[in-house]
């Protein structure tokens, strides 16, 4: 741990730059709860060549980075770099910085909540999850799709907000998911759309009885038209 909180404190001071902390920030911002692949995904479920890879990149968005957030990283309860001031000076500075420095340029500090961990990346989980899914059944798109999970799993790294380690072991879960969902999906593909729709239409019936009812006559219906 010693020298991961060394090499943050290192990318910290010597790579950050105004233009690229502007953009980061938003990048980072948008891969929060998988925003933007989430998005991505279900407009590939919209069409019919690209909608296995949609329905694999939002089984694994749920399933394993949902297990990640709300599971694994509770239990592992790894703190975060500047939750840990006590372990060494860079890692007391890291602290300064996030809280002192950082806290008060941007809304982005939601970031900072008491009981937020750090093991393993949501962000690097996320993104690789979509570029590994691209990569393998969309190779046309493959070099952006990665460059982008790569450059989101390393604003993690640029803000302080995770250790090395947790982003390598997002990337090795990510290929791990995506390979197994892409296994499942071709066997089971037929089951894979049935659930789909299965839960697609669960958010239908909702909205019906949401729905306010329409208590009109038939001929005040045609007078109003």
């Amino acid at each position: 741990m010693a020298w991961e909180i060394s090499f943050l404190r290192w990318v910290v001071e010597k790579t950050q730059t105004p233009i690229i902390t502007f953009l980061f920030k938003y990048l980072t911002l948008a891969g929060e709860m998988a925003v933007i692949f989430f998005i991505i995904a279900f407009i590939m479920i919209g069409f019919k060549k690209t909608r296995k890879a949609g329905l694999i990149i939002v089984f694994g968005l749920i399933l394993v980075s949902g297990f990640n957030l709300w599971i694994f990283k509770p239990l592992v309860n790894r703190p975060r770099p500047f939750d840990v001031p006590e372990f060494s000076v860079d890692a007391s500075w890291l602290n300064n910085y996030m809280y002192n420095i950082f806290a008060p340029q941007s809304k982005l500090n939601d970031f900072l909540v008491p009981g937020s961990k750090a093991f393993m990346s949501g962000h690097t989980l996320s993104s690789f999850i979509f570029g590994f899914t691209i990569l393998i059944h969309h190779r046309k798109w493959a070099a952006p799709a990665l460059i982008f999970s790569a450059i989101m799993s390393y604003t993690r790294i640029y803000f302080g907000f995770h250790y090395p380690t947790d982003v390598f072991s997002g990337i090795v879960t990510a290929l791990a998911t995506v390979l197994l969902f892409t296994w499942l999906a071709n066997k089971y593909e037929d089951w894979f759309v049935k659930v789909w729709r299965k839960f697609i239409g669960l958010f239908k019936k909702k909205a019906k009885k949401e729905a306010p009812a329409d208590d009109t006559e038939p001929e005040q219906k045609e007078e109003a038209l």
